[in-house]
């Protein structure tokens, strides 16, 4: 039942990141005409972002200070982030196996 409310509590948790994440994008000029998604570097800035979030217990570090650090580390633009996100909301079926591989890895790491 312990390892039950964790999985359950770490989905919220990837609930709220993601909501967060579509927030802070909303906030961000949108010039992706000519973007295409890049979805294994979104990937990788989103797990990155989340382990980031995830070790600050203390909640002491700014999230968009963390986003913009994870999105400097693999060299990919705020607007290419926005692009593959959006490309994602639009093929849940790749956004579901994202999430899937995100919680796996999250997993693994416990």
């Amino acid at each position: 039942m312990n390892n039950n409310n964790q999985s359950v509590r770490l989905c919220r948790l990837h609930l709220i990141f993601i909501v967060g994440i579509i927030i802070f994008l909303a906030c961000q000029p949108n010039d992706t005409e000519d973007i295409q998604p890049d979805i294994d570097s979104f990937f990788k800035v989103y797990h990155t972002f989340l382990e980031w979030s995830q070790a600050d217990s203390l909640q002491m570090a700014d999230r968009h200070v963390l986003m913009d650090s994870a999105l400097k580390q693999y060299n990919m633009k705020p607007a290419q982030f926005d692009t593959t996100l959006s490309y994602l909301e639009d093929n849940p079926t790749v956004f579901l196996e994202f999430l899937q591989q995100l919680n796996d890895s999250l997993e693994n790491r416990d």
